[in-house]
């Protein structure tokens, strides 16, 4: 009696259904059953239901990533997404389950999907044709093969372009900061049922118009006030328990302050949940909440990049140019996630060093964050050839713990990835 085939469930942007017919066509010569809505779905079928069994039942998951879905803000797909990365929470580390696949050269770096897709290998199947890679895939879990080798670590987030926005008053953030509300009004009428309106929405301004004076504050006063705020509950909480208060500040250890941030941070992504009901606008009061605690949890995410053993400056951070840009994220994002499997929880990401890279900046920027040392790169052109120069300085005496330089040219990222990976690696465990 023969197995059944493995099954394999493809979620897609409708605009990409060309391309998908052509994959899907690859998959099934390769032996595996191949799930999609346009084939699938016919006329009653309780279209949500089934789509969700199908992704809950499936042997394996292909996202299909493209310019498309990074354009689109919605889409049903993005669903699909979310309950599969919700299904590998309860699978195996080893379990082969993901296998995003990419239409054309859009990269790892900065793509609007699950944090859970970044942490697997990518397939690159331009307009959807069959490459090798795919078709070894193909082949292994046809087979019935469902491990594969320990995953990397999830890839560093990067600055997105910024999206003009609906801020809670109206006007667009990327505009400039929203502008203060206006005071709220009495009228003609003072009865009793109006003066207590009046009241509340003066109560409303004051805490609207105070997180707005927050949110112009420079992004280092916000943390600052913030870790303010969480250490003086600390010492609310001890007055409470009757214990002495010693003179002076409180003093809190560096992981009490940790701690703290995590748990305020964690707090806050649960309160963003309660975010717009169907049918209100952005403005209204509980998305303006919610956008509160989505900031909030932002700033605290950043400052967990400190006290790190390597904190890592992405490549392509003001390159301009589309083809070296592409590169650098090439060799950047398995270098990144090899470093991160080494040194689980010490290794950490800055964005914030524009160009020029230099020695002093990465020293400056490793002091500023207490790490140990700091990996930064950038790209020379000399005769028309491009050289990619690396350079790890340690923070504690400042000096220059290795240099390479890479020529670009017919160089492959993986490779000089993994090369750079190992010599980073060497001379951190050097004393």
């Amino acid at each position: 009696m023969s197995l059944p085939r493995p099954t394999l469930f493809i979620s897609y942007a409708s605009e990409d259904r060309p391309a998908v017919l052509l994959l899907r066509n690859a998959l099934e010569a390769a032996g595996l059953d191949v799930w999609y809505d346009a084939n699938e779905l016919g006329g009653g079928d309780a279209w949500d239901q089934k789509i969700r069994r199908q992704i809950r039942d499936c042997d394996y998951f292909m996202p299909v990533i493209s310019a498309t879905t990074e354009r689109r803000k919605e889409g049903y797909f993005r669903r699909e997404w979310r309950l599969a990365a919700e299904r590998t929470m309860d699978m195996a580390d080893d379990v082969m389950f993901l296998i995003p696949a990419v239409l054309d050269d859009t990269s790892e770096v900065g793509a609007r999907v699950p944090e859970k897709f970044l942490t697997v290998q990518w397939l690159r199947v331009p307009g959807g044709q069959p490459t090798p890679a795919l078709e070894a895939v193909a082949a292994r879990i046809a087979t019935g093969d469902h491990s594969v080798p320990p995953p990397l670590d999830r890839p560093p987030p990067v600055n997105r372009p910024r999206v003009a926005t609906t801020a809670p008053f109206g006007k667009p953030e990327a505009d400039g900061p929203p502008p203060m509300p206006p005071f709220p009004h009495l009228g003609d009428n003072h009865n009793l049922g109006h003066r207590v309106k009046f009241f509340a929405e003066v109560i409303w301004w004051a805490l609207a118009a105070g997180w707005l004076l927050f949110k112009r504050a420079p992004r280092w006063l916000r943390i600052i006030i913030t870790i303010w705020f969480v250490i003086w509950g600390f010492s609310v909480a001890q007055c409470n328990r009757s214990q002495p208060t010693p003179a002076g500040p409180p003093k809190v250890s560096a992981s009490d302050k940790a701690e703290a941030r995590k748990a305020l941070r964690a707090t806050a992504e649960k309160f963003a949940q309660f975010g717009n009901k169907p049918g209100e606008k952005p403005g209204d009061k509980p998305g303006a909440l919610a956008e509160i605690a989505r900031s909030i949890a932002a700033e605290l995410k950043d400052a967990d990049n400190s006290d790190k053993k390597i904190v890592v400056v992405p490549f392509n951070l003001g390159v301009t140019n589309e083809a070296d840009a592409k590169f650098l994220g090439d060799v950047f994002t398995p270098l990144y996630g090899r470093l991160a499997v080494a040194h689980p929880g010490e290794t950490g990401l800055s964005t914030k060093l524009p160009p020029p890279l230099t020695d002093e900046a990465l020293i400056a920027l490793g002091q500023k964050l207490d790490a140990g040392y700091v990996l930064g790169a950038h790209l020379t052109t000399e005769n028309g050839a491009s050289t990619l120069i690396l350079l790890l300085v340690k923070v504690e005496d400042a000096s220059i713990a290795w240099t390479a330089r890479y020529p670009v040219a017919a160089s492959d990222p993986t490779t000089v990835a993994e090369q750079i990976a190992t010599s980073v690696l060497a001379a951190v465990a050097a004393k």
